[in-house]
């Protein structure tokens, strides 16, 4: 399994449409582009972290335009549009970068994963 985590702060005003419009991506990628799920959540300093979770590395990548892919070639507009408007929730004064992971033991499923 594979995970991303994106991270950042969201304007307080922007809070109820950052919830909907991640909503509206998460669906999109678990119906139309292979993700198994999605999770967002607000930390206690006030910063929001979505986690979305993948089968495989190749599956995200595969889901999402890769770095010098345009990002109108590779979404639909309607989804698109949505990103566009989730990414304007975001304060980019204090940004943060995604970050990638492949998951090493799982107890949210409650079924063993092999340790390395």
């Amino acid at each position: 399994m594979f995970a991303v985590i994106y991270r950042g702060y969201v304007y307080p005003e922007a809070e109820r449409d950052y919830q909907k419009l991640w909503h509206q991506i998460a669906q999109y990628f678990i119906e139309h582009r292979g993700a198994l799920g999605s999770c967002l959540h607000k930390s206690t300093d006030g910063s929001w972290i979505a986690y979305s979770r993948w089968p495989d590395q190749a599956t995200r990548d595969a889901s999402w335009p890769q770095e010098g892919e345009a990002f109108s070639e590779t979404l639909n507009p309607e989804i698109k549009a949505v990103i566009l408007a989730f990414k304007k929730c975001i304060d980019k004064d204090q940004p943060f970068q995604e970050i990638c992971m492949k998951v090493m033991d799982d107890l949210l499923f409650k079924k063993e994963t092999p340790h390395a």
